[in-house]
């Protein structure tokens, strides 16, 4: 098993803080092999931002992601960078409040809607919905129960632990389904 995942949008939305949430999740709490890599404009605040994560159960011998399994996209700009690239079978989240547009993705792309930013803000505070994206992607991938995700989440993620916790948890509990059509 070998899973590339990317979650991309613009800087300040803590991409790179849930990939590396991620990792320690995939690599201490579950014990795969794990590599976090970053890219980030720079400008930072406002620019192309994301955080990879290559997950596997053998040794990783090529670092950087290229053709993501999954997709978190949580501002148009990840769709507008990144849609494009998407090989058939690519599982995207994309937020559906900052995504406005999924034209970009070929057919064989399943696409899922999901209201991270509008759980963040019900949550407290919409800095966490790269935190909800977590929780989303494990429930919908199955890499990591609620139990495994919460654990890294708690000991690295930046913020007030107890919104990180019922962010997390309320991510868990989305029900994703695909998307109809591209367009929003």
């Amino acid at each position: 098993m070998k899973s590339e995942i990317r979650i991309a949008g613009i800087g300040g939305q803590g991409l790179v803080s849930a990939s590396v949430v991620l990792a320690e999740a995939l690599g201490v709490v579950r014990d795969f092999q794990v590599v976090q890599t970053q890219f980030y404009a720079s400008n930072i605040t406002g620019g192309a931002s994301c955080g990879d994560v290559v997950v596997a159960d053998e040794n990783i011998t090529f670092p950087w992601v290229l053709e993501p399994d999954l997709l978190i996209a949580l501002a148009q700009d990840a769709v507008d960078g990144h849609g494009a690239k998407m090989r058939p079978g690519t599982t995207v989240i994309a937020d559906d409040i900052m995504v406005t547009n999924l034209s970009l993705f070929g057919e064989d792309v399943t696409v899922h809607w999901a209201p991270l930013t509008r759980t963040a803000d019900e949550v407290g505070s919409r800095r966490c919905a790269n935190i909800v994206a977590l929780g989303a992607l494990s429930q919908l991938t199955g890499l990591l129960d609620l139990a495994q995700v919460s654990k890294a989440v708690a000991s690295r993620a930046p913020g007030k632990p107890e919104t990180n916790r019922r962010a997390v948890e309320a991510g868990y509990a989305l029900q994703l389904t695909p998307a109809e059509g591209r367009a929003a």
